[in-house]
């Protein structure tokens, strides 16, 4: 069942980050790792699309993807330090039709490297929701 709550959706990026981490470590080739720490990103934005109030696509195209997902949010890429663009990477080439692929459809990263860029960028949005959750206790 798809999470209702920005909580809910932290939740599930984090276990989409763990397995993305357990794939690359037993499977350093396989797409699989790049492809689960994608969704890793995506539960991150929802979840912060969510705490924000603002209406979350969960299904079809716009559902997956990241780039709307971080444009929706008011994120911009130069809110990142990514110098290795491995954060980036999911922004702008992440896609979901990497389920069918057995190689690595992409180059200039190594998987390990994507899947850290990965969790980096999921860490920054994570960041968003507490530092926005904080900020909003203060001023009442």
């Amino acid at each position: 069942m798809e999470p209702t709550t920005a909580e809910g959706w932290i939740a599930v990026a984090n276990e989409r980050a763990a397995d993305a981490e357990a794939i690359e470590k037993d499977r350093p080739a396989s797409v699989g790792s790049v492809y689960m720490a994608g969704y890793a990103v995506e539960c991150s934005l929802k979840a912060l699309l969510q705490k924000r109030g603002i209406p979350t696509p969960t299904s079809g195209a716009k559902g997956h993807n990241l780039y709307e997902l971080w444009r929706a949010s008011g994120l911009k890429f130069s809110d990142l330090k990514d110098s290795a663009g491995t954060q980036t990477f999911f922004l702008e080439d992440w896609n979901t039709a990497w389920r069918y692929e057995t190689n690595l459809p992409f180059k200039g990263h190594s998987a390990k490297d994507l899947v850290a860029g990965a969790k980096d960028l999921s860490i920054f949005i994570q960041r968003q929701i507490r530092f926005r959750t904080r900020t909003r206790r203060r001023k009442k």
